[in-house]
């Protein structure tokens, strides 16, 4: 992009405005999310990856603004800031010293996560971003990756150190470090993240997040493989919270994935008391509140640390979550979790491989089953205040899930809630999807504890009661127990008029394992119409549409695309043969919910099959299958089989399924 030199600072949005009609890149950097975002004063636009800082380049809009130059630029002028880039796809700015920090309120909007990485690459230890003003900064688009702190310092990624307000969206956190808390962020005020990753963050207290004080809200996102291990020393450290650690405040986690993070307690040497304990593989409360709404917490574990030379080992507690305070559980699923002992001269504990409560926790219409423990309490220990509708595998070693609508088994004879793999099963992060015939649909309940859901944890489209013709649960409304709702979905469809026999729609299931491919041909320009229907009214803010990065040369574009109430259509263009796209909507909103809504369809001209191959042997084959429907009028069982689309299946849908014999996708 050509930059304007010489240029007394982007004053306001007015003068960027103006900009916009020779430099689409510089407005398409600006075009953001920009809820919860503060009003720009001055933009500073970084247009070079240095980490250098050239006098007067982001003050004047000339070549070598940094990002370091930004920020001192943006903390140097009163009043909210906005930082944008203007860098080509896959940039990394590499930091070889801590950034200055950030002292005043700013937006620093990124291209995309996929599309920029700020990370530290040095041997010296620093964080990325520091956080010390009382006003608010906005990060959105980035990647943040191997902060690390030095000693007894916090957030790895992003400390938010005075009470401001930090909001962090689409976002990637992965591998950064603290010494003590917060390996990706660690945050004294208030913190929202939505619609991010944060991913093999580790620390000696909340692997992924440290939360101290204010409100922190999680939703839409992933905590995966983040870990906390507690300090080696003649008295043991603890580790809380592999994924999150509550220090005080409130933390609400909704519509998110915790997946395979871990807490270990600390090592014991020899004439302590034994290893440290660790607890809570996923969250650890020690202060304040803890609510989770319509969240999978899988496959994570606490263990107790290792006594060494005769000392005992430690406990592990809480394989998903482990709490001291006050803790809220509503519509979610905890399975797949445990919780280990530590070895030694004499072994630990490992209780409650789901949840471990030593202090309030009150549940709702929620899975806990299928976790393990080294002792007799695999899925639940502690006692509950349990507000029904709640489906627990093994209730061995809690007290309170004793409501008229609770499904409870014992490790004799344990309740299986019949449910998948972790998985993408449409919405933003992944899921445990109900099987049929599992006890959980509609013996629950959508008035959660912290109000009534409308979704379930995959959002937009996905509705949070689907009342199956299946008894409900007394007082229930036929809401299935746990964060996924069965039979819930989107409905996606490629639409094709076909002559004068009508228009015809290719079923896309945005999940699952049979892909909906589009068999039919979309001419000379390659165009085809995505239609999808939401339970509900939506509005958003634009569309696009990915080719096939595994298809050589792939191509495709969106040349139009509309909402009418619940309906979206979307136009393509230029989609070339023998791919599978995603469309994506983003922003995706109902008044209530937003988040991006993303839809797979394959496109093989000739597939009448449906299985991603043309053949022309075999039972069934694409070309007898077409074969055998010549002369036939073209129906809703019929049309795959018209793949010129001119209304009539005849030699020519023959011919042109046979030219295509041998191509399938990637």
């Amino acid at each position: 992009m050509k930059t304007t030199k010489n240029l007394p600072l982007f004053r306001s949005l007015v003068g960027a405005a103006l900009l916009c009609a020779g430099a689409f890149t510089f407005c398409a950097a600006i075009a953001v999310e920009t809820q919860g975002q503060v009003a720009f004063a001055n933009l500073y636009l970084v247009n070079t990856t240095s980490d250098a800082v050239v006098l007067g380049a982001c003050q004047n809009g000339d070549p070598g603004c940094s990002l370091r130059d930004a920020i001192q630029t943006a903390n140097a002028h009163p009043g909210g800031d906005g930082i944008v880039f203007d860098l080509p796809a896959g940039s990394v700015i590499n930091l070889t010293t801590a950034l200055p920090d950030i002292t005043d309120s700013v937006n620093i909007n990124g291209p995309g996560a996929d599309k920029l990485t700020v990370q530290r690459n040095a041997s010296a230890l620093f964080r990325i971003f520091n956080v010390t003003t009382t006003g608010t900064v906005n990060f959105s688009g980035l990647t943040i990756a191997h902060g690390a702190t030095p000693s007894d310092g916090n957030g790895g990624g992003i400390q938010n150190v005075n009470g401001g307000t930090v909001n962090v969206t689409k976002c990637v956190f992965s591998g950064n470090a603290a010494s003590s808390l917060g390996g990706g962020i660690a945050s004294q005020g208030i913190l929202t993240v939505s619609n991010s990753t944060l991913t093999g963050n580790l620390a000696s207290g909340g692997g992924g997040i440290y939360h101290g004080s204010g409100t922190a809200t999680v939703t839409n996102s992933t905590l995966s493989g983040n870990s906390v291990t507690g300090i080696l020393n003649v008295v043991a450290g603890p580790g809380y919270g592999g994924a999150i650690r509550v220090g005080g405040g409130t933390l609400n986690v909704a519509n998110s994935t915790l997946s395979g993070n871990s807490a270990t307690g600390g090592i014991g040497l020899a004439m302590g008391p034994g290893g440290g304990p660790g607890s809570g593989g996923a969250l650890f409360v020690e202060a304040g509140t803890l609510n989770v709404t319509n969240s999978t917490l899988s496959g994570n574990s606490a263990n107790g640390g290792q006594g060494n030379n005769g000392t005992a080992g430690g406990t592990g507690y809480g394989g998903a979550v482990g709490s001291r305070a006050t803790v809220n559980i509503t519509n979610s699923t905890i399975s797949g979790n445990s919780a280990t002992a530590g070895a030694g001269s004499t072994a630990g504990q490992g209780t409650g491989g789901g949840v471990s409560i030593t202090g309030n926790a009150a549940v709702k219409s929620t899975i806990v089953a299928k976790n393990t423990a080294t002792t007799s309490s695999p899925d639940v220990s502690g006692f509950f205040e349990s507000q029904g509708f709640n489906l627990i595998g093994k209730n061995d070693g809690s007290t309170g899930f004793n409501a008229a609508t609770d499904l409870t088994g014992t490790v004799a004879a344990p309740l299986d809630p019949k449910f998948g793999p972790l998985q993408y099963n449409g919405g933003p992060t992944d899921t445990l999807a109900l099987l049929s015939g599992s006890p959980a649909i509609d013996k629950g309940t959508s008035s959660g504890l912290t109000g009534t859901l409308t979704t379930d944890q995959r959002g937009i489209g996905y509705k949070r009661t689907v009342d199956k013709s299946i008894g409900n649960a007394t007082g229930g409304d036929g809401t299935d127990i746990g964060a996924f709702e069965f039979g819930a979905q989107i409905k996606a469809v490629s639409r094709k008029t076909h002559g004068t026999a009508g228009s015809f729609n290719v079923n896309l299931p945005l999940f699952g394992p049979k892909l909906g491919v589009e068999c039919r041909t979309g001419g000379n320009s390659g165009v085809f119409k995505m239609i999808l229907t939401f339970p509900t009214a939506i509005t958003l803010d634009s569309t696009s549409v990915t080719p096939d990065p595994n298809a050589p040369s792939a191509t495709a574009s969106v040349s139009s695309s509309s909402v009418s109430g619940s309906t979206v259509t979307v136009n393509l263009t230029g989609v070339s043969n023998a791919q599978t796209i995603f469309v994506t909507l983003s922003n995706v909103s109902d008044g209530t919910h937003t988040n991006d809504v993303s839809v797979p369809m394959g496109v093989l001209l000739g597939d009448t099959t449906n299985n991603g191959s043309v053949t022309s042997s075999g039972s069934p084959n694409d070309v007898t299958l077409t074969q055998s429907k010549v002369g036939q009028s073209v129906t809703s069982s019929t049309f795959r089989e018209d793949v010129t689309v001119d209304g009539v299946i005849n030699s020519t849908d023959v011919n042109l399924v046979q030219s295509k014999v041998g191509t399938k996708l990637p």
